[in-house]
């Protein structure tokens, strides 16, 4: 990735993190990224509501550097709006938070899990192929206990001990 690249993709992940942080209700359906016990890695699409781990509004230079990794690594190229797209086919999971027909759907709802998307890897990306600022960031946003492959649904609030969510994006819970 280029640096003009790299500098417009922080610039434009940093500017919706920080209208996510400031929302109390409903805001930008946002991607993040995160790996699991074995290693594997899987995008999370928000809907606009879905719980974020604090370590991803913190830190969008270590998105970035995953991206520029995958993107080195499985020859794609990203757009700064949504990477779920095709995401089995670079190699990596995807979960999605929207479920149509779920009660409580249009707010966040405690406990509703990100669902997985049919599609899956054929080829899975391992965290050991990233580089140092990439599998630092996936260290710290990572599922321990559970393998994305075996999961259908996965509730973040579970997973992390310091997480952001529609109702309270103001402050942590947890």
């Amino acid at each position: 990735m280029i640096p003009e690249r790299r500098k417009a993709f922080v610039q434009r992940l940093t500017e919706q993190l920080t209208a996510i942080a400031a929302s109390t209700g409903w805001s930008f359906d946002i991607d993040w990224i995160a790996s699991d016990r074995d290693g594997h890695v899987a995008v999370f699409a928000t809907a606009g509501l879905g719980p974020i781990p604090a370590r991803v509004l913190r830190d969008p230079h270590g998105l970035v550097a995953v991206l520029e990794d995958i993107e080195t690594l499985r020859a794609v190229e990203f757009e700064p709006e949504s990477f779920i797209d095709g995401a089995a086919s670079f190699g990596a999971f995807a979960f999605d938070y929207s479920a149509e027909g779920k009660v409580g759907m249009g707010q966040y709802v405690a406990g509703h899990g990100y669902e997985r998307l049919l599609k899956l890897p054929t080829d899975p990306l391992s965290t050991e192929s990233f580089g140092s600022q990439a599998a630092g960031y996936l260290r710290d946003v990572r599922f321990a206990d559970l393998c994305f492959g075996d999961s259908q649904a996965i509730v973040v609030e579970d997973a992390f001990a310091e997480i952001y969510r529609p109702t309270d994006w103001d402050r942590s819970s947890r």
